[in-house]
């Protein structure tokens, strides 16, 4: 993060004049891009409350909308808090659906399903953008090559997993590993539960909602960012739009080195905009704009709901659990 932070303050003091050029183009607009950008990523809190809420009923879960909300918010408010991410962020997040009737396994699935589906319709909307910009000339053919690696390897880890569930004696060991990791969350659940919904499969057509609010999310997120870049006088194509924005978010793939890759993101966003033509300064300060939107102002907005979801406790099967778990 420290590396990253050198490199954004490098480029801000390199392209100074492009920045303050830049907020006089912003001042002349009223500030309306900004506006913009905070009601779309308002829209983006939704959508992203519904790829939970969706990959739930996918698995035969139940959850309200307005519950879904506030359990994405407290959700992304604490993986850009608590060490370990997105990972952290999701293990409170099951637990609260658990909380409201939900079985342990099919919500945990859920979740893991939701960040696969996500992830793989991130990549295909970044390599759809790239190629027609490829086509027009706006961006180079070798930017299809992260879409295409990152989707590959996220298909080959599900057929795997898919192969996998196929074989009694693997789906068995499986699930005691399963079932022995929960406990540890405080999510209670037994290895024949795991074993019942590996063995049913999941119908690819169920999925659909959840690929349709994970393409609405993606975008209403790469909306707010290009809305961003408007305000400082840049208009950039929707091929340059996608192509910088994927570079950089597809590092969510991988385990996350700081909390939401703060310090980290910011940095990929500027260089690869800066990379494909844009003035270095315009590109600091409007991603760093970008990200005070998407990232700080719902970190604000979801920490009552995270600090709730932090305090909690664990049901009271997890409680009774624990000894046995020990004992194991």
């Amino acid at each position: 993060m420290v590396l990253s932070l050198v490199l954004l303050v490098r480029m801000a003091v390199v392209g100074f004049p492009q920045i303050e050029e830049g907020f006089a183009q912003l001042l002349s607009r009223s500030g309306w891009p900004v506006v913009g950008a905070v009601l779309v990523e308002a829209l983006w809190m939704v959508t992203l409350a519904n790829v939970y809420r969706s990959s739930l009923i996918a698995f035969g879960g139940r959850i309200q909308r307005s519950r879904a909300v506030t359990i994405s918010m407290g959700a992304f408010s604490l993986s850009r808090i608590l060490p370990g991410g997105g990972a952290a962020g999701s293990v409170f997040a099951a637990r609260e659906m658990i909380r409201v009737g939900n079985p342990a396994p099919a919500t945990v699935a859920s979740m893991l399903v939701s960040w696969w589906v996500s992830m793989i319709t991130l990549a295909l909307i970044v390599g759809f953008g790239t190629a027609t910009g490829v086509a027009d000339g706006s961006v180079g053919l070798a930017h299809l090559a992260g879409p295409a690696a990152v989707a590959g390897v996220l298909l080959v880890l599900g057929g795997l997993v898919i192969a996998a569930a196929r074989f009694p004696r693997l789906r068995g060991r499986i699930a005691i590993g399963l079932s022995r990791a929960g406990a540890r969350l405080g999510v209670v659940s037994r290895p024949e539960q795991w074993e019942t919904l590996a063995a049913a499969g999941l119908p690819v057509r169920r999925l659909l909602p959840l690929v349709g609010w994970a393409s609405l999310s993606w975008l209403a997120d790469a909306t707010a960012l290009w809305l961003m870049f408007t305000g400082f006088g840049i208009t950039l194509h929707p091929a340059v739009l996608l192509v910088g924005y994927g570079l950089a978010n597809l590092i969510n793939a991988l385990p996350e080195v700081t909390p939401g890759w703060l310090g980290v993101m910011e940095t990929a966003l500027a260089a690869a905009y800066a990379g494909l033509g844009v003035p270095s300064g315009v590109a600091v300060v409007a991603v760093l704009s970008y990200r005070l939107i998407s990232y700080w102002l719902p970190v604000a907005a979801g920490l009552g709901p995270g600090l709730k979801m932090l305090r909690s406790r664990p049901t009271p099967e997890a409680i009774a659990a624990r000894p046995l778990e020990a004992v194991a």
